[in-house]
């Protein structure tokens, strides 16, 4: 069991982390020509395939107008295709695009090449342990989380 002082130290690690991740973030997407929340939604799409905004929202957790305030750029940029929803005219599915393709495979590669200069002295093992670390990490937060909210 993990004792108080551990798990305030794991918040701090946390906490240092993100903080880091989003002071690189800024400096990264100061080349970008989409804002960060926009860029996380294309791959979320990307990976998950077509979806209602709706579906979307709760998945990140948000109120559906900030769905629609970040696909706005991704629409007008080509990257997001929005089409009726075959089951419901009133709602739309949201796609990623060819175009929104390509630009999420090299907007990866520029993040996977700035993450490999960073730990460039781990070891191959030492990554994938924090990558199970993390994964397991996530997976008992969400637990949580759900058993609070039933």
């Amino acid at each position: 069991m993990l004792t108080s002082a551990t798990a305030a130290e794991l918040i701090d690690a946390l906490r240092a982390v993100i903080r880091s991740g989003r002071a690189v973030q800024h400096h990264a997407y100061q080349h970008e020509d989409l804002p960060p929340g926009a860029i996380a939604l294309l791959s979320l799409l990307h990976r998950d395939g077509e979806q209602r905004l709706g579906r979307l929202a709760a998945r990140l957790d948000v109120d559906p107008s900030v769905i629609s305030r970040q696909v706005a750029p991704l629409e007008r940029a080509g990257l997001v295709r929005r089409r009726p929803d075959p089951g419901d005219g009133r709602a739309g599915l949201l796609a990623v695009t060819e175009d929104g393709d390509r630009y999420l495979c090299a907007h990866q590669r520029r993040w996977a090449e700035l993450v490999a200069t960073a730990l460039t002295d781990w070891a191959e093992e030492d990554a994938e342990a924090l990558i199970a670390g993390l994964r397991r990490l996530t997976a008992d937060i969400r637990a949580v989380r759900e058993l609070a909210d039933s």
